[in-house]
């Protein structure tokens, strides 16, 4: 199931969350969520999922050192991106990602 919601505060990643700063080039932060997401157990399609959201949000970007962080929780595994400079655009809805807004922090989820 595909959502977006408008939330007045996307969940916060734990303290020691891995994150990266992202770069010019999206195909960088696809790497390390497929790496994150590896990490996590959640690989194939269901990866594939989150990889490919991950990534068009990054290329929406409009600070290329935005902070992106990734963790997992019960109900799913989290992409988080913090953008001071906000977004080119509205994110894309990808089937099976939940995407959280607020502001400046946009957060993926996808359902385990």
């Amino acid at each position: 199931m595909t959502a977006q919601e408008t939330a007045p505060e996307p969940p916060e990643p734990p303290r020691g969350a891995p994150g990266m700063a992202s770069s010019d080039d999206p195909a960088e932060v696809s790497g390390f969520v497929a790496a994150q997401a590896a990490r996590h157990g959640v690989i194939g399609n269901r990866a594939a999922l989150l990889v490919i959201a991950a990534g068009d949000l990054a290329a929406q970007l409009r600070d290329p050192g935005a902070d992106v962080r990734v963790w997992r929780q019960q109900e799913g595994l989290f992409c988080r991106f913090h953008a001071p400079s906000g977004w080119r655009g509205a994110p894309h809805p990808t089937p099976g990602i939940e995407i959280i807004s607020a502001g400046q922090v946009t957060t993926l989820r996808l359902p385990l």
